[in-house]
């Protein structure tokens, strides 16, 4: 088998040698992150419309502005951390 890469060829070497039960689970490893992990074919725009996909859509009349001055007036401040840092 020819090698593409210098990493394809260390993986090789790590492998071999190996007992054949092994590298076989490494192999269902192998896949999985080919399958799932890495998900090849999976772009920049169909990564973020998928992500965009989960989530509600901001509904809002307010200000830019208006929502800021929202969120700094609904915080409270604590003293629960003092001393940790």
């Amino acid at each position: 088998m020819q090698t593409k890469t210098i990493h394809e060829e260390i993986i090789l070497k790590e492998v071999q040698g190996l007992p054949q039960p092994v590298q076989k689970k490494l192999a269902k490893v192998v896949h999985f992150f080919k399958q799932e992990i890495i998900a090849p074919g999976l772009d920049e725009k169909r990564a973020t419309d998928e992500f965009l996909s989960v989530c509600g859509t901001w509904e809002d009349d307010r200000t830019i502005e208006e929502q800021i001055k929202d969120i700094y007036s609904s915080r409270k401040s604590t003293t629960r951390t003092n001393g940790m840092f």
